[in-house]
């Protein structure tokens, strides 16, 4: 990346009305000290402070103050490939406009951008390899290894179609109407059902080690398999975390639970074994 590339590109976006944030260089997490998209902001006086002193910092956009979606299409995991669930979806006739913003993302992948004014989202493997999100993005000039992020054709933000009414209606949640409210929300609510409300509850980025701990901790409690406590930590960190881990840190996590669960598996095992005996 050119030095002042993210600057020059942030101002230019506030220009037009959108909030952006700093990420750290080579990275799409933010800076120690800074809370991501939380504080992003058109304050020009603010963004010339960040960029600079921090002349390769990448650059991250507010979606959810602008009414935009993201869908993206990821391609580095050939189990869950994007492009493939995308073909799929055309065949069922449903389609992403083709001349809407779209951007080539670090990984290869692409970033359609589309105008949205529903709730905020972010649910990961929607469909395998296409995550939703109108909360936060990395956009261009970003770079991860010397791979930027880019506009496909010479497009701009400009460009944004409306999302498709598939998808609006795919993100359209309907709520539920209990025949008795009061009588469901005063049963015996059991360990699990209290797991789920505060799973979905979510932490902000200053708690979230030490709350995804506890979550995890909770799920091998519940008996459920390694494999699918790991597979919950991935998604509870995307979608009920400000800010998510990086993945290796959740599976740095992770293990280490597990590795404690194993010990106090095999404690309980010997235990057991001299009392039948």
């Amino acid at each position: 990346m050119k030095e002042f590339a993210s600057l020059y590109a942030a101002l230019d976006l506030v220009e037009s009305g959108y909030e952006i944030y700093p990420l750290s260089a080579n990275t799409k997490t933010p800076p120690k000290g800074h809370h991501g998209y939380l504080e992003a902001t058109r304050d020009q006086n603010t963004i010339v402070d960040w960029f600079q002193s921090n002349p390769y910092y990448n650059l991250g956009l507010r979606l959810d103050t602008s009414s935009l979606l993201v869908v993206d299409v990821d391609v580095h995991d050939s189990a869950k490939n994007g492009k493939d669930s995308l073909m799929k979806l055309q065949r069922q006739g449903k389609t992403l406009s083709p001349d809407t913003y779209i951007e080539k993302t670090a990984g290869g992948g692409l970033h359609y951008f589309f105008k949205y004014t529903g709730d905020k989202v972010r649910q990961v493997n929607n469909w395998p390899g296409i995550d939703l999100m109108s909360d936060f993005t990395a956009i261009a000039p970003s770079e991860i290894n010397g791979k930027p992020y880019a506009p496909l054709d010479g497009r701009t933000l400009a460009d944004i179609k409306p999302a498709p009414k598939w998808l609006v209606d795919k993100l359209t949640v309907q709520k539920v109407n209990w025949t008795s409210e009061r009588a469901y929300t005063t049963r015996q609510k059991k360990y699990t059902g209290s797991l789920l409300d505060e799973m979905v509850t979510g932490t902000t980025q200053g708690n979230r080690n030490a709350w995804l701990t506890k979550m995890i901790g909770r799920l091998f409690a519940t008996g459920a398999e390694p494999e699918t406590v790991y597979e919950l930590s991935c998604s509870i960190n995307e979608r009920f975390i400000d800010q998510p881990l990086e993945t290796k840190e959740v599976t740095t996590i992770y293990n280490s639970i597990l590795k404690r669960e194993m010990k106090r598996f095999e404690r309980n095992s010997i235990r057991n074994s001299r009392i039948a005996g």
